[in-house]
């Protein structure tokens, strides 16, 4: 059995990994800010966020994490949503 220590260890390793994955995500997102930007393109497109929930969530291998990961993915559109209107409205620039 590992130890508590053993697997925090595990969990700070997977949030390493997460962090820069976020931080890719969130560069992709200012660059889909620049471009609805310049073509008059609404921030927020509901049936596409629905859509990235749906194919997600179906990548699940445990189907118990259904719920978790619908939030999961809500919460992290939200903040690419978020991210973006800083970068419209100048508040943040740098990717």
């Amino acid at each position: 059995m590992e130890t508590q220590r053993e697997l925090r260890g595990r969990i700070d390793e997977l949030d390493k990994e997460m962090m820069a994955l976020f931080e890719a995500r969130m560069a992709v997102s200012v660059k889909i800010a620049e471009y609805k930007h310049k073509n008059d393109i609404p921030i927020f497109d509901e049936q596409r966020e629905e859509e990235v929930v749906h194919k997600n969530v179906k990548r699940l291998a445990d189907e118990t994490l259904e719920r978790h990961a619908a939030s999961f993915f809500r919460h992290l559109m939200a903040l690419s949503r978020k991210r973006q209107h800083e970068n419209i409205n100048g508040q943040k620039l740098s990717h």
